[in-house]
């Protein structure tokens, strides 16, 4: 096994040991709020004391943390009160990062708060191999918690090839990249591993969120922070209800909001453009939200349900309007269970206010264009529950979206392939009365030249899309029924 790959998995282990400590003695639901915490000031120290990082008053120091609670008598609460504010007062980067520490050992017996320090103290990798498996150590225990809080949990995780399909279709590789309802800081994390990992350095990209929990929005700027990256980008607040940046200018924006949120619109809001979308499902608003912060020549993926790319009456004017506007670029229909916390499918759309070529020789000129992608029969299962994206998964669905726009880096033509993708025109979704559904446009793969007959998967896929169709059909005849009606 690599040396990175160990260091992680030991990183893990003993992170995983520690959760162990809580169990019976705080709701499930809490664990992140206190471990992750934790596990940061602890990876803190690791770092001063590799020599890397960020310096730590004593107070703050691992060491000194471990020893002062021990102590008979010793009120643990108030001892991490004093490291955390003398942290924030070194790093004002840091400032209202930490919960009181009161309510984060709320729970637990002097004797556990001990033994969990102790734990942490004596069994963390050695300082310089730790260093760099915190950020994946915070990733897979924040997708653990979250498979453990429910559809709770899902409001503040992305599960990692959900947010791989966003960054790597749209590549962010500098300027601002922003996130209405980060939760724990998911994919601005993966946008900025994504581009080192390309070899940009963290520093082009200026990393923004905004989130309404107040506890979340901390665990966001640690998530960040282990990886290395600034904190200072996160804020909290109700996006919808109160924008904190109303002049910010992103050049991709990311966005995983909760499924199916019921809202209160501000109805002389600017973000509207398209129209108010109703109370009952702020699907259209963080769509809208996302084209409003969206730069001239930026581009935005939101992961919404299916039901998005479908439903009406409101939220069909919103999606016509957005249609004839020319701002959607691409719909992707993917499949059931990528999110632990409901099994629904899910479809992610792809937006932009400039499709033209920008005269650059690679980019295609896509303008009335929509490119559509059925990717709801990929995936494979892991868990019982639980359905991941492979590579070779991300890898068809980004090629497609890149190859399409021009940003592939084979400069590779774009093509259509029956049963996969299509690239239609506006005209040609005005006759589908604006449904988006990717199963009504891409055809079958048997359509292809030199096809053979159906396997039994293409025709379960086939029989699925046309099965969504038919509830979509039947949604919008029962709502047009209901307003001839009358109340």
């Amino acid at each position: 096994m690599p040396p990175r790959e160990m260091n992680q998995r030991a990183a893990l282990d003993v992170a995983w040991r520690a959760a162990d400590h809580l169990r019976g003695s705080i709701d499930a639901t809490r664990y992140k709020n206190t471990l992750l915490p934790l596990l940061f000031l602890r990876h803190l120290s690791a770092q001063a004391e590799a020599g890397e990082g960020r310096q730590l008053p004593p107070a703050a120091q691992w060491d000194t943390l471990t020893r002062r609670i021990s102590e008979v008598g010793s009120d643990a609460a108030a001892v991490l009160d004093e490291a955390f504010v003398e942290l924030m007062r070194m790093h004002r980067d840091l400032t209202d990062a930490f919960a009181p520490a009161e309510s984060l050992l709320d729970g637990l017996s002097s004797q556990q708060i001990t033994d969990l320090f102790a734990l942490l103290h004596n069994s963390w990798p050695p300082a310089d191999e730790a260093v760099d498996a915190a950020g994946a150590m915070f990733t897979n225990l924040s997708a653990r918690f979250a498979a453990g809080e429910g559809r709770r949990g899902g409001d503040f995780h992305t599960p990692q090839s959900v947010a791989r399909l966003l960054v790597d279709t749209l590549q962010p590789r500098q300027g601002r990249v922003y996130d209405p309802c980060c939760g724990l800081g998911g994919l601005l994390a993966q946008a900025a591993m994504s581009a080192t990992a390309d070899g940009i350095a963290p520093a082009d990209l200026t990393l923004v969120g905004q989130e309404l929990n107040a506890d979340t929005a901390r665990l966001a700027r640690m998530n960040l922070g282990v990886h290395g990256l600034s904190t200072a980008g996160i804020h909290r607040a109700d996006t919808l209800e109160h924008d904190l940046m109303p002049t910010l200018e992103a050049d991709v924006v990311l966005a995983r909001p909760p499924f199916g949120l019921k809202w209160r619109p501000q109805p002389m809001d600017p973000r509207w453009r398209y129209g108010i979308p109703p109370r009952s499902n702020a699907d259209y608003a963080w769509l809208q939200h996302a084209l409003h912060k969206v730069s001239a020549q930026g581009s935005a993926g939101v992961v919404l349900g299916s039901g998005s790319m479908f439903r009406g009456v409101t939220e069909a004017k919103i999606r016509e309007a957005m249609v004839e506007d020319d701002v959607v670029a691409c719909i992707v229909a993917l499949p059931t269970a990528l999110f632990t916390t409901t099994g629904i499918p899910s479809c992610a759309w792809f937006l932009t206010k400039d499709k033209s070529s920008r005269r650059e020789q690679t980019l295609a000129d896509r303008r009335g264009e929509t490119l559509f992608i059925d990717a709801s029969g990929l995936g494979h299962m892991a868990g019982r529950a639980h359905r991941v994206l492979s590579d070779g998964d991300l890898d068809s669905i980004t090629g497609a979206y890149r190859a399409w726009r021009g940003t592939h880096p084979t400069a590779s033509e774009y093509q259509d392939m029956p049963g996969f993708c299509r690239t239609v025109s506006v005209a040609d979704i005005r006759e589908q009365e604006y449904n988006l559904s990717p199963g009504r446009y891409v055809g079958n793969a048997a359509d292809g030249p030199g096809s053979t007959a159906k396997s039994v998967h293409d025709t379960v896929d086939e029989l699925t899309r046309d099965l969504l169709d038919l509830l979509a059909q039947a949604e919008l005849t029962e709502t047009k029924l209901r307003r001839h009606l009358g109340p």
